[in-house]
């Protein structure tokens, strides 16, 4: 895992948080749902950052192509 890898990946995560909270904000989305959505949302982001790192190593791998 490279430095520019890690910085991309802290950009991507703050622009889907950004919409994220823009989309469920513009819509009305209630409290219960945006919490959902948020969790959900930081999982992804938990896997792949143990994908880049390598944490997957002994369950194979679990990158998207």
């Amino acid at each position: 895992m490279t430095l520019i890898s890690l910085l991309i990946l802290l950009i991507i995560v703050c622009a889907v948080f950004w919409a994220a909270n823009a989309i469920m904000g513009a819509f009305g989305v209630g409290d219960p749902i945006r919490t959902i959505v948020l969790v959900v949302i930081v999982l992804f982001i938990l896997v792949a950052l143990l994908n880049m790192i390598g944490g997957f190593g002994s369950l194979g791998s679990l990158r998207i192509k």
